[in-house]
């Protein structure tokens, strides 16, 4: 049986069926004048079925000035830096309708349906993102291999850093669901 299976397998006849999971958030104020998170939360909704929340209260603003830093750590024996690490000026690439695939693209369009983030600067008053349940296909061209993983996400103003938010998911597969 196990060999007919790695034999459909390479064929491509059967493909794994990978389950994305959410399974930690945290959430850091490090300017307390400048942002509150009221709600920064996993909730269970369906057997197996997590979805993260995130109420973020701008307490200063509006603002025309933020930089965001994406990054993505795989899990050894602790978590360590994994492919992608990179940095944008957040208005500009709001306001950029660019359909070049990269890392906070793939990130963006993945939660976008859940959230108010999809509009361009000035942002004021509140950033959310609500009851979103990560997918295989929201992630499809981001193919990673069975294992957890952490996103982290750094927002900065004025050159500093005003909160973090760090998200762990699990990526298994599953060969037999096929």
């Amino acid at each position: 049986m196990r060999a007919l299976l790695i034999i459909l397998l390479l064929c491509g006849i059967v493909s794994p069926d990978r389950r994305y999971r959410f399974t930690n958030i945290k959430c850091n104020v490090l300017d307390k004048s400048y942002v509150s998170f009221a709600q920064c939360k996993l909730k269970v909704i369906g057997r197996g079925i997590i979805a993260l929340t995130i109420d973020a209260k701008l307490l200063t603003g509006p603002f025309n000035n933020a930089k965001v830093n994406l990054s993505l750590w795989k899990k050894y024996s602790e978590f360590r830096p994994f492919i992608f690490n990179s940095s944008l000026d957040f208005c500009k690439a709001m306001a950029c309708t660019n359909s070049t695939l990269t890392f906070h693209r793939i990130i963006y369009r993945a939660f976008l349906k859940y959230s108010n983030i999809n509009q361009t600067c000035p942002y004021d008053k509140e950033l959310y993102v609500r009851d979103w349940v990560l997918k295989e296909e929201q992630l499809k061209y981001l193919p990673l291999p069975t294992g957890e993983y952490q996103v982290r996400l750094k927002a900065y103003t004025d050159n500093e850093c005003k909160a973090t938010v760090y998200v762990n998911f699990s990526v298994k597969e599953d060969l037999m669901q096929s």
